[in-house]
C-alpha cells in the first residue's frame, strides 16, 4: 500500500508514519503537528509503539526511556506522562479499552486492538512478498517491490537520534530496504527495463548516499543505457565523494566499472559522437581538475612525450598542514578553498589532483623544475594562511607515491 493510500483511507483509525518522518494521524489529522514541545510525550509514545507485543511496568519504561534523569517519585511522573500522551491522542475521555495504552497487572501494554495503519509494516509487507513471488512471478514481485520502496522514506524513527533502544528496530528495516532494492534491480535488469532501474538507483541514493551498491548499479543501468558522459560524470563525483567523507578509495567493483566506462567512451566514430562525448569542455577557462587515476594518464602521456622532445617535466606538489584543533569539516573546506585558487589562477592546460587528504599535485604544461616552483609560490603566496603549505616537486610519479 502506497503513502497515498494512506493518506486516503477515510475511515477512523491511526495512521502512523514511521519511515523516514515520524506522523501519528488520527481521522486525518496530524496529532504530533498539533502537539508541538511535547518530545519526551511522543518518546515514550514511540518505545510503546516499537515493542507493542511487550509490557513494561513502571520501572522498566523510566529507565529504558530516561535513564539519565533522576525521579523522586517515578510511578506519578510516569503517571502524568500517561495522561498527557492520552490527552494529545484525545483518548482521556475514551473507555479504557480504546485507549492506545493500557495498564493491567502492574504493566503497560500497547492495546492490540487497535486498528492502526503503520507505513513500517506495510513496508515490510510489500518486500516480502516481493520475496515470495520473485523466481515464479516476477512481474507481481515487481509491483510489491516498487510498492514496498515507495513507502521506505529513510530511516525508522530518523528523528530520534539519542534513543538507544530505537538501533536494532532501525538497522533492521534499513537491512529490508537495502535487501529490496537490490532484488528490484535484479528483476528489472532480467527484463531489460534499465530507465526504470537507474530510477530506483536514484531515489536509493537519495535514501543512502554511502551505499555503494546502489552506486554500482546506477552506473550499470547508465552504461546499459549508453549514457557514458552521464557515467563518467558520476564515477567522479562519486569516488571524490567516498574519499573526501570517509578516506576510502574505489573498490575494485568501481575500478572494474571504470574500465568499462573508458572501453565505451573510446567507441567513438563520428563527428557527432566526438561532440556528444566531449560535450561543453572545450569551453573551459580554468585549469583542469581531475581523479588520481586520469591524473596518472595525463602524466604517462606528458612522460612519454617528453622521452620524444628530450624537454623536462616535473610534478608540484603542495602539501596542506592541518590544524589540529580544527573540525575535519572546516579542513576540508580549507582544502576546497586551495583547489579553487589554483583552478583560478593557474592556467587552461595546467592539471591539478587531489592525490590524497593534504596533497594536490600539479602538473605545468611545458615547465621546467624552477619554473614550477615559482609559479607555485607565487600562486600560494596570494592565501592568507600560505605559511601551511609546503611547496615541493618530484620528477617522475612513483607507482607508490
Amino acid at each position: 500500500m502506497l503513502e497515498s493510500e494512506l493518506e486516503n483511507i477515510t475511515e477512523p483509525l491511526y495512521k502512523i508514519f514511521t519511515l523516514g518522518r515520524f506522523d501519528v494521524q488520527k481521522d486525518n489529522h496530524s496529532l504530533v503537528m498539533e502537539s508541538t514541545g511535547s518530545k519526551k510525550i511522543w518518546e515514550l509514545y514511540k518505545f510503546m509503539l516499537t515493542h507493542r507485543d511487550q509490557s513494561f511496568s513502571t520501572d522498566g519504561l523510566m529507565n529504558t526511556l530516561w535513564i539519565s534523569e533522576e525521579y523522586s517519585d517515578p510511578k506519578s511522573t510516569l503517571r502524568r506522562q500517561m495522561f498527557r500522551l492520552r490527552e494529545i491522542l484525545k483518548e482521556d475521555q475514551c473507555l479504557e479499552c480504546d485507549k492506545t495504552l493500557i495498564f493491567a497487572n502492574g504493566q503497560y501494554i500497547w492495546n492490540k486492538n487497535l486498528v492502526l495503519l503503520i507505513d513500517a509494516d506495510a513496508f515490510e509487507k510489500s518486500a516480502k512478498q516481493g520475496d515470495q513471488l520473485k523466481e515464479k512471478f516476477p512481474e507481481k514481485s515487481l509491483e510489491c517491490y516498487m510498492e514496498a520502496i515507495e513507502l521506505y522514506k529513510g530511516d525508522y524513527m530518523a528523528d530520534s537520534i539519542d534513543q538507544h533502544w530505537i538501533y536494532p528496530m532501525r538497522n533492521y528495516y534499513r537491512r529490508l530496504y537495502l535487501k529490496t532494492v537490490i532484488n528490484t534491480i535484479e528483476v528489472l535488469e532480467n527484463q531489460n527495463l534499465f530507465h526504470e532501474m537507474m530510477t530506483v538507483c536514484q531515489k536509493a541514493i537519495k535514501i543512502d548516499v554511502y551505499e555503494e551498491t546502489f552506486h554500482l548499479n546506477y552506473l550499470e543501468a547508465l552504461l546499459k543505457l549508453n549514457r557514458k558522459n552521464e557515467a563518467m560524470e558520476h564515477y567522479e563525483y562519486i569516488t571524490s565523494f567516498f574519499y573526501r567523507e570517509m578516506g576510502i578509495k574505489p573498490s575494485n567493483a568501481m575500478k572494474e566499472l571504470y574500465k568499462r566506462i573508458l572501453k565505451q567512451q573510446s567507441l567513438i566514430y563520428s563527428e557527432n559522437n566526438i561532440k556528444e562525448a566531449f560535450g561543453n569542455s572545450f569551453k573551459a577557462e580554468t585549469a583542469y581538475y581531475c581523479e588520481p587515476e586520469i591524473f596518472k594518464s595525463i602524466y604517462e602521456l606528458e612522460r612519454r612525450r617528453s622521452e620524444r622532445t628530450g624537454n623536462s617535466i616535473c610534478i608540484g606538489v603542495l602539501s596542506v598542514s592541518t590544524n589540529q584543533g580544527n573540525l575535519a569539516s572546516k579542513e576540508e573546506l580549507r582544502m576546497n578553498h586551495i583547489k579553487q585558487l589554483l583552478l583560478e589562477k593557474l592556467r587552461k592546460g595546467d592539471t591539478i589532483t587531489r592525490w590524497n587528504e593534504n596533497q594536490f599535485l600539479i602538473l605545468l604544461q611545458g615547465v621546467d623544475s624552477k619554473k614550477t616552483q615559482e609559479i607555485l609560490e607565487r600562486v600560494i603566496a596570494t592565501d592568507s594562511q600560505s605559511d601551511r603549505i609546503l611547496v615541493d616537486q618530484v620528477s617522475y610519479l612513483a607507482a607508490e607515491y
